[in-house]
């Protein structure tokens, strides 16, 4: 009886954290560490950075538009690390959707068993990727005029021809996107569903076991890799 009775007691205390919140009968658990907060944020500012420095800051710009740039692919490669071994929900697993189940979802069909919805899981992974092909499509581009991007040398002409028309049409799909996201927060917001206010405060409303920590001595090692892999990067080229 001793020994059911301290594993009840673990079960409890792994479901309700210091960070578990009631609010109106719904249990908000904790499921955004910290550092996937951190990497949420820089990468957004990395993202209005680089899309104002390159549609609007002119020649002058293109200095932070570079750096900008490749701190987004830091970015990228700490994300793609944190998705083997960060929290529980910021995981590869995390991130399964369907077109039927992004049509569940818009019909009220669909549970709520992840941090994310099926929508926002698509969105998520659409992000990524255009994010992912804006920028690395950057290193190999040039505006023909005084910049070209740090890996731009090691094509042809042709090559880097093809990099640039890439690199200036997806930011108008990262920009697409970006304007799609913002319009889904704000519709749930309209809804009473605190969506937005996650990636402050780390909460959200789902029938599952919150995260217990927030793992920054492995967010340490995943951003110093991501920022040797772009050293060596930098070197080499």
């Amino acid at each position: 009886m001793a020994s059911r009775g301290r594993r009840l007691r673990q079960k409890a205390r792994h479901r309700l954290t210091p960070k578990t919140v009631l609010d109106s009968d719904r249990i908000s658990i904790l499921t955004w560490e910290a550092p996937h907060r951190l990497w949420h944020w820089l990468l957004a500012i990395c993202i209005c950075v680089s899309l104002y420095t390159g549609l609007d800051g002119g020649i002058g710009a293109m200095d932070v538009h570079i750096a900008s740039g490749v701190t987004i692919i830091a970015l990228l490669l700490f994300r793609l690390g944190w998705a083997i071994w960060g929290g529980r929900y910021v995981r590869f697993a995390q991130y399964r959707t369907s077109a039927a189940a992004v049509l569940r979802h818009f019909r009220g069909l669909g549970n709520r068993d992840s941090a994310h919805s099926a929508p926002g899981a698509a969105m998520a992974i659409a992000m990524f990727l255009a994010v992912a092909v804006q920028a690395s499509s950057g290193l190999f581009a040039s505006d023909d005029i005084v910049t070209d991007g740090p890996f731009a040398h090691l094509l042809s002409s042709s090559g880097v021809a093809v990099a640039t028309w890439i690199h200036v049409r997806m930011c108008w799909v990262v920009l697409g996107l970006a304007a799609t996201h913002v319009a889904a927060l704000a519709w749930y917001a309209l809804k009473g569903e605190p969506v937005a206010r996650s990636m402050f405060d780390g909460l959200t409303v789902i029938p599952q076991r919150a995260i217990l920590r927030h793992y920054w001595i492995r967010a340490t090692f995943t951003a110093l890799a991501a920022a040797a892999i772009v050293w060596l990067g930098s070197r080499w080229a």
